[in-house]
């Protein structure tokens, strides 16, 4: 006659409980991953978007400084005797940025392409680089652009002061973040007011796109405050 075996049955019974104990475990661990993953995704993105502001408001108190330097703020870009776009914005408050080593390497009789600056152009200042993309995007390219025309803030005709933003230097617009087409930082391009108008405000930037105003407030706009930027481009309101 077959005899049972009492004690590996006991030793049977404690593997199954084992074995489904920890395959509960390793379910509630997936499931709460699950869970926790929303909230982990979110702070990410809350912490990235309050270093891109802290960026923009570091660009914008550089900005306030060249102003108290020269009177006016930077031009979108400087020019050579034709005409030629040599030197950005972005390079010119470079000392307002504790970054003067950089900018006295830099040539400014040279255009920004040319092969001594274009040397300089991997070195991103860290006000420049977007928190959200440090990884992703080149060395040397920067998602932070000026809204730049005959009309605006970061001028392309030449330099503007307070005094002649007569929309008040609190309603106009003079930076943006624009993740969509990263730029070398060293180049003179930036964005038209109707480029930046047609920009998808909710399309990389889960938070909305952080905002430089003239006088050094930064907020931040979603698609569905376009409407508000209709007379906030142009430093006369038009």
């Amino acid at each position: 006659m077959k005899r049972f075996r009492h004690g590996n049955a006991k030793v049977v019974i404690v593997v199954v409980v084992l074995v489904l104990f920890v395959s509960g475990l390793a379910c509630c661990g997936i499931f709460g991953a699950a869970l926790l993953l929303p909230a982990i995704t979110q702070a990410r993105h809350a912490a990235q978007h309050a270093a891109a502001q802290n960026n923009m408001k570091m660009i914008g108190l550089a900005l306030h400084n060249y102003h108290d330097t020269y009177g006016a703020f930077p031009p979108a870009y400087t020019t050579d005797e034709n005409g030629r776009p040599m030197t950005s914005w972005r390079v010119l408050i470079l000392p307002y940025l504790e970054q003067n080593n950089l900018y006295q390497q830099y040539d400014l009789s040279q255009p920004w392409d040319s092969p001594q600056n274009m040397l300089l152009a991997r070195e991103t200042p860290a006000a420049f680089v977007s928190p959200a993309h440090a990884d992703q995007f080149n060395p040397g390219t920067t998602t932070y652009v000026a809204i730049a025309g005959p009309n605006t803030a970061i001028n392309t005709q030449g330099p503007v002061a307070f005094k002649d933003i007569t929309n008040g230097i609190s309603n106009v617009v003079a930076v943006v973040e624009d993740d969509s087409n990263p730029v070398p930082w060293t180049q003179p391009i930036d964005l038209t007011p109707q480029q930046f108008l047609n920009l998808d405000f909710d399309a990389n930037l889960p938070l909305g796109i952080p905002t430089l105003f003239g006088d050094g407030r930064v907020q931040s706009f979603r698609e569905s405050d376009r409407s508000q930027f209709q007379n906030m481009i142009s430093i006369d309101g038009s």
